[in-house]
């Protein structure tokens, strides 16, 4: 069997008090005392790919888990590299042997990890808007970040498309059990709801329902998603959907406390011949 550790959006960069990481760490010694094999981190580390790298560097040696991931879109945004572009910090990420956008990751057993960032089609967007109203990412006085940190070569569609064939192409052959990851959102149910006016606009860049069609398409039994800063499971068909969120500190529960958020994001599963087995909490 092998145990790998589920976790997403840790933004170690925000997640500060005074100044101090409040994640890494703490989060390293997380993934020891559940004795994981592997953690996969379903993307946003940090808002700087090389703080990311680092980050995914201390995780690996704090935790004695391997490292696998997704990039986010906070981690391929421009904000302290002004001059780059949105593949400059995606392919900088792939310098990383543990990034899903390399290709699938045998894992044991018949099981194998793939994923990769994925974009958003709208589809989520409420139908009063329209595809004008969402391609300018601005909703009253907000604008969705992604419009100015994150410029890539090609409109947001053909980056959505470009993810899907990304996704199918880099999918293990038959008769593998599949650990399948993105960014982005990939069903309904992990979207904002009820959405009040506002997230009726923004849920349009959450994801789309394509990455979730993919992962019950080729069979597989989990599906891991991050980006939206909640957590939960939905069961569909044969395949487990998993949002296991940390979110910002500003999110949790007052006093904040990280160790306690940490534990119980970090969702935990055995890989087996036989399938996945959830495992409980540590306490």
């Amino acid at each position: 069997m092998t145990r790998v550790g589920l976790i997403s959006d840790i933004h170690v960069d925000l997640n500060r008090i005074k100044g101090e990481d409040l994640v890494t760490d703490l989060l390293a010694r997380e993934s020891a005392r559940r004795n994981l094999d592997i953690l996969l981190i379903a993307g946003d580390i940090s808002s700087d790919y090389r703080l990311t790298l680092l980050t995914l560097a201390r995780l690996e040696e704090g935790s004695g888990a391997r490292v696998l991931f997704v990039p986010g879109n906070h981690d391929i945004w421009n904000e302290f590299h002004p001059e780059a572009k949105a593949w400059d910090a995606y392919n900088a990420l792939l310098e990383h042997l543990g990034n899903l956008a390399r290709g699938p990751v045998a894992l044991c057993d018949g099981w194998a990890a793939a994923g990769d960032l994925g974009w958003y089609d709208f589809s989520y967007g409420d139908g009063s808007f329209s595809f004008e109203d969402f391609e300018r990412m601005k909703y009253g006085e907000r604008t969705w970040q992604d419009k100015v940190k994150s410029i890539w070569d090609r409109g947001t569609l053909d980056m959505h498309r470009l993810f899907v064939q990304r996704l199918e192409a880099g999918l293990p052959a038959e008769g593998r059990r599949i650990l399948f990851a993105t960014h982005v959102v990939q069903i309904p149910e992990f979207t904002v709801a009820p959405p009040g006016p506002m997230w009726k606009y923004f849920n349009a860049f959450l994801g789309s329902p394509e990455y979730g069609e993919i992962a019950q398409r080729y069979g597989a039994e989990i599906a891991v998603c991050g980006h939206v800063h909640y957590r939960r499971r939905v069961l569909k068909g044969r395949t487990l959907f998993v949002c296991p969120c940390l979110g910002y500190v500003a999110e949790w529960p007052a006093p904040p406390d990280p160790e306690k958020e940490i534990a119980e994001t970090l969702q935990v599963f055995e890989l087996g011949p036989k399938g996945a087995v959830p495992m409980p909490w540590v306490t």
